[in-house]
């Protein structure tokens, strides 16, 4: 969720990310560019942005209208969390105990 946005944003492990929109109480949006489960999500701290990660790929996503960015290449593990710092450094885990980290805008992975 952003601060001054009504919207939430979920995954799930069915490969969907859906948007609802929490004033009507109903799905706004399904986003379907996952082909694993939804593992983890994380939103941007000043855009209005937010990745996502499942088995497959790491996944970038522009708001309201859920426009898919770009993706980073393969993790070499399943995704169960993210977490993004204030330089604008997205840190990925994965279930075999390794972490990467990559840079938000340009997708590199240190």
């Amino acid at each position: 969720m952003q601060e001054d946005d009504p919207q939430l944003v979920s995954g799930s492990a069915d490969k969907m990310i859906r948007c609802w929109d929490l004033r009507m109480a109903t799905c706004s949006l399904t986003l379907t560019h996952h082909k694993k489960g939804v593992r983890a999500m994380v939103p941007h701290h000043s855009q209005y942005t937010f990745a996502s990660a499942g088995a497959d790929k790491l996944r970038f996503w522009k708001m309201p209208g859920g426009e898919h960015l770009r993706k980073i290449g393969e993790h070499n593990a399943i995704v169960n969390s993210l977490a993004l710092n204030k330089d604008d450094v997205l840190v990925s885990g994965g279930d075999n105990g390794t972490i990467q980290f990559h840079d938000w805008d340009s997708g590199y992975t240190f």
